[in-house]
């Protein structure tokens, strides 16, 4: 005997049925999952029922079939409503799978052929966190990745006069060094003519100047204020300035006549001779001023017109040089850095005594006191002229030049040539330009030595305070 189990609730027309529910059920397509042959239960013997079953369907019908009767069952199940369908598509996108293919092609694969492993927070299939990590990148998520610093590779070697396993280390430094590129590109951001380093001397500088930039002007840091330039002015010629009238040009307190402080030497414009023996500060004209941007009183502005370079000295560390020959007045290169306010750089300074550390403050003190000035501090920020060692017996000299005419505090410091200098002979000037040998010969035990090797060389450099430019 066949037994039909209907889930749809469509149950035969002669049986009592939920007519409601059976008029939305009988219009779903029907299909047939399996079919079961499952043997009855038999009643006990001495039932009324002469050995009959009753069987009740999912309709509630109750049937009579005999006791020993196999009763073969069908299911019939109704397929899913278009609702149904378009949900489980949906979650289908929610939570995509990766198929997994039971037939011969990709094609064949039904709704059952999807892999059901079960999903794990860390499995990079499902959760891919790497793709995540990219897309946060590209929507600028992270700051950008700085290069890295390596340290130099090192070699280790018996220390000299040690038999045992005492070991040292060696910098070993070349083209390939990462350090040594880092100075490279650090020097090739200066303008002007090229700046170079002496054989030999990348490796050693490479590491001492890892935490120092070029600069091509003043830092102007936080507690130093520039002048509006609304209160700046300039001369009113035409075309080049005449030396005569220029009103750029301060006058001279015993003449009463204009300093001159440029003239023309083989077409170089340097300081006159006259002038490169006074304490005077150097106005050039500016933006304001009525002549060319090509006037000969604009040698600094225009910048440095000879190379530079850094090496090694030996006993002194690095000194500065050129390959070029320099005439007598010819404009070197500026001093920059940071420009910080007085109190700021005194505790620079104490913190570099504390430290026996070196200095690297100059005050801007040509027109004011010590109290209230600006000081220029080429410690992390600087020009190729932080390189310049002191000479008793010096080879350059520091001017204040001014091309702004209503600032008094801030201003730039130059050096010029002395003297004519030869090629790769080194530049250096005068740390304490006002100490003089003539009223003492003693040496302050304070000081720091000096080790210029000139024959007057008066043994110091100064007692401990910050150099000045007057």
């Amino acid at each position: 005997m066949t037994m039909v189990i209907d889930l749809t609730q469509d149950s035969d027309p002669e049986e009592p049925q939920n007519k409601a529910l059976s008029s939305i059920i009988s219009t779903l397509p029907h299909r047939t999952i399996s079919s079961l042959q499952l043997p009855l239960k038999r009643k006990s013997r001495g039932s009324d029922d002469d050995e009959s079953s009753s069987i009740v369907s999912a309709g509630g019908t109750s049937r009579t079939t005999p006791a020993l009767e196999e009763v073969t069952f069908s299911v019939v199940v109704p397929s899913p409503s278009r609702a149904l369908q378009q949900k489980i598509e949906y979650e289908r996108r929610r939570h995509p799978r990766q198929p997994r293919l039971r037939g011969s092609t990709e094609s064949s694969f039904s709704s059952g052929d999807y892999d059901t492993t079960p999903l794990m927070g860390l499995s990079q299939r499902y959760y891919p966190v790497d793709e995540q990590e990219r897309k946060k990148a590209s929507r600028a998520v992270y700051p950008p990745a700085k290069q890295p610093i390596l340290a130099p590779s090192l070699r280790l070697r018996p220390r000299r006069g040690h038999q045992g396993p005492f070991l040292c280390a060696t910098v070993q430094g070349g083209d390939g060094d990462p350090l040594v590129h880092t100075l490279h590109q650090k020097i090739a951001s200066i303008k002007g003519p090229r700046v170079d380093l002496a054989p030999g001397v990348a490796p050693k500088l490479a590491g001492p100047i890892m935490g120092f930039e070029f600069i091509n002007s003043y830092k102007i840091q936080r507690g130093v204020t520039k002048v509006d330039e609304a209160f700046n002015f300039g001369c009113s010629c035409s075309g080049s300035c005449d030396p005569a009238t220029c009103l750029c040009l301060s006058l001279d307190e015993k003449s009463n006549n204009r300093i001159v402080p440029y003239k023309e030497v083989n077409g170089t414009h340097v300081l006159a001779p006259d002038f490169l023996q006074r304490t005077s500060m150097i106005y050039e004209c500016n933006a304001n001023c009525g002549c060319k941007e090509t006037c000969w009183n604009r040698v600094v502005q225009r910048g440095r017109t000879i190379r530079l370079q850094i090496f090694d000295t030996g006993n002194r560390g690095f000194g500065l040089r050129s390959p070029d020959q320099i005439i007598a007045g010819q404009f070197i290169d500026l001093y920059l850095g940071e420009v910080i306010p007085k109190n700021k750089a005194d505790r620079r300074e104490e913190l570099a005594a504390s430290q026996n550390g070196h200095s690297y403050l100059f005050g801007l003190d040509f027109f004011h006191d010590d109290e209230g000035i600006y000081v220029v501090d080429g410690q992390r920020l600087g020009s190729p002229a932080r390189f310049m060692n002191h000479s008793c017996n010096p080879t350059c000299k520091m001017f204040p030049v001014a091309s702004s005419q209503g600032d008094d505090r801030l201003y730039n410091l130059a050096f010029f040539a002395l003297r004519d200098i030869p090629q790769l002979q080194e530049l250096t000037f005068d740390y304490n330009p006002n100490w003089e040998h003539s009223k003492t010969t003693k040496v302050d035990p304070n000081a720091v030595k000096c080790l210029c090797g000139e024959l007057q060389c008066r043994g110091q450099l100064w007692p401990n305070q910050r150099k000045g430019t007057k």
